[in-house]
């Protein structure tokens, strides 16, 4: 039976090599279905050659499924039939084979799908606590700047909000070192302070930061010290027109290039 299979399919080979067309005429399917039908004698177990009946014994177990060699063997059937029908895709389908022999772990497409999904599930448990932890920086961020606007009221918010909130955190240190100072001479005058018209640190930096503005005092004094500080590159108009959140920069950048 293993010759005669062998057999039809090497008469199947030749006819294909005389004929382009082979594999579209009923000859063709009539070889195709004997050699499966070879396949599958061979593949199915000989049957008793006197089986006895015994009514009273309980019913024959259904016929099994497929085995894996049969659908093996179709699988070959079909793909060396590729071979000459379609080149292309016969050489690359042996690519693949080889490149899964290789890998020498091969998994089930349904295996890999259910490992996808639990990494899957994995990553996005991990994604929700990352923004839950994020919810609960932005609600702690927003709770200490609120904070700090209540406690320095005088400064105003700006478009850069870390700015305003360390010009705010500078502006109550000052004012506890001038309460420290006050506290330790309780007797004497407050004498009038340089940034009365010469602005702090402090306030430059809350003035660069759109956080504050300067007196009239302030700003002319100000004015002056771009000026100077910037090797007299604008003049007043120019610095007054660019208003104290631009002077307040110029300022702080130049000391810190000092």
């Amino acid at each position: 039976m293993t010759d005669l299979r062998s057999l039809l399919i090497d008469c199947r080979i030749e006819l294909r090599k005389l004929s382009r067309d082979f594999q579209k005429t009923e000859l063709c399917e009539r070889l195709d279905l004997a050699i499966q039908a070879q396949a599958n004698a061979k593949a199915a177990p000989a049957a008793p050659a006197a089986p006895v009946v015994n009514e009273a014994a309980p019913g024959a177990a259904p016929e099994k499924g497929q085995t894996v060699s049969q659908v093996a063997l179709a699988w070959q059937t079909a793909v060396r039939d590729l071979k000459f029908s379609d080149p292309p895709i016969y050489a690359r389908l042996g690519e693949k084979v080889m490149r899964l022999l290789a890998a020498k772990t091969l998994v089930d497409p349904a295996t890999e799908i259910v490992q996808l999904e639990k990494q899957v599930a994995e990553l996005q448990k991990t994604l929700e606590a990352q923004a839950r932890d994020q919810q609960a920086m932005a609600s702690e961020r927003d709770a200490l700047l609120g904070s700090l606007a209540n406690a320095v009221p005088k400064l105003k918010d700006g478009g850069d909000r870390l700015a305003v909130a360390l010009a705010r955190v500078a502006w109550l240190k000052a004012e506890a070192e001038k309460a420290t100072v006050a506290a330790a001479k309780p007797g004497v005058q407050r004498a009038p302070e340089p940034q009365d018209t010469v602005p702090s640190p402090e306030l430059l930096s809350a003035a660069a930061a759109g956080a504050a503005t300067f007196t009239r005092e302030q700003r002319e004094w100000c004015v002056g010290e771009a000026m100077v500080l910037t090797g007299f590159q604008f003049t007043p108009v120019e610095l007054l027109e660019k208003g104290d959140s631009h002077i307040a920069q110029l300022i702080l950048q130049a000391r810190k290039a000092v």
